[in-house]
């Protein structure tokens, strides 16, 4: 089993904008931009239809908001396995 180490809190998001080079912030799950009741779908069903290879590569898509420029992109963060804790 693995898990995201920012849905869990022990780290944060360390990205720079691509545009214009301010530090980018967390805005969420990618899985949230599905709609209202997609967080609560079974784990996976969206990693199977979400077009990323996140689900095999063990990663937990995010996506990173520029509060300077408004640029929002998909962020593949990679999870840890349980073991490793």
């Amino acid at each position: 089993m693995s898990m995201c180490p920012i849905c869990n809190g022990f780290s944060h998001l360390d990205a720079h904008c691509p545009s214009c080079g301010h530090r980018m912030e967390d805005a969420g799950k990618l899985e949230a931009l599905y709609g209202p009741y997609s967080p609560y779908n079974e784990w996976g069903d969206v990693s199977m239809t979400n077009g990323y290879l996140d689900q095999l590569h063990h990663e937990c898509m995010h996506i990173s908001s520029c509060p300077h420029c408004g640029l929002q992109k998909a962020m593949a963060v990679p999870e840890i396995r349980s073991s490793h804790l």
